[in-house]
């Protein structure tokens, strides 16, 4: 094999790509487009100083009814157009009629029949492992019952409670909410 001088190679062309993107040029383009179209279709928009006259007429002669309006002195260098500062000091709302609500604060030592549902479970060996987890936790009355389904299938609900009251309850499902553990309030039915 010959020896190959490196430092007499010509050196290869850098294709230059354009300083912007064709998308960004053209995506630049059409934002330009849309905001000069937006701006001649607001200055086709018609003058609404005129619709201000007229409820401001319409408000007057209503107020004239009731109670006359006091005009105010013509001064030397009129700045604004504006009655708002008349009427408003003439206006007056008389609001209905409303019965105060009164409030029943609930119990917190009211008993409850409500049990808190933690899990679901196909096997007995994955309900007997949340038990467990619970029963750690300090929850009260943990249980795994065997229940069947319409269809046959045999699922174990792992439930704490019932709760004496709502504080309790609540407290229960803050402290499986903190471990990750979603659950279902149940009400018991009394017989």
């Amino acid at each position: 094999m010959a020896p190959h001088d490196y430092a007499k190679r010509k050196a290869k062309k850098k294709q230059h790509k354009p300083a912007v993107s064709r998308f960004v040029m053209l995506f630049t383009l059409l934002v330009s487009i849309a905001f000069v179209g937006g701006l001649l279709m607001l200055s086709q928009q018609p003058d609404d100083t005129k619709a201000s006259k007229v409820v401001a007429e319409k408000t007057a002669s209503k107020n004239t009814a009731s109670k006359p309006i006091k005009k105010p002195q013509a001064t030397a260098e009129k700045t604004d157009s504006f009655d708002f500062y008349t009427l408003l000091p003439d206006s007056q709302v008389t609001p209905g009629k409303v019965e105060a609500y009164l409030s029943t604060p609930k119990d917190p030592n009211k008993k409850t029949n409500t049990l808190l549902q933690a899990g679901s479970f196909r096997r007995l060996a994955d309900a007997d492992r949340l038990r467990a987890r619970l029963i750690l936790l300090n929850m009260p009355n943990v249980v795994a019952e065997k229940t069947t389904s319409n269809s046959g299938s045999v699922w174990y609900r792992v439930r704490i409670g019932p709760f004496s009251n709502r504080s309790t309850l609540n407290k229960a499902e803050d402290i499986l909410a903190q471990q990750g553990i979603e659950s279902i309030r149940i009400n018991k039915t009394s017989n």
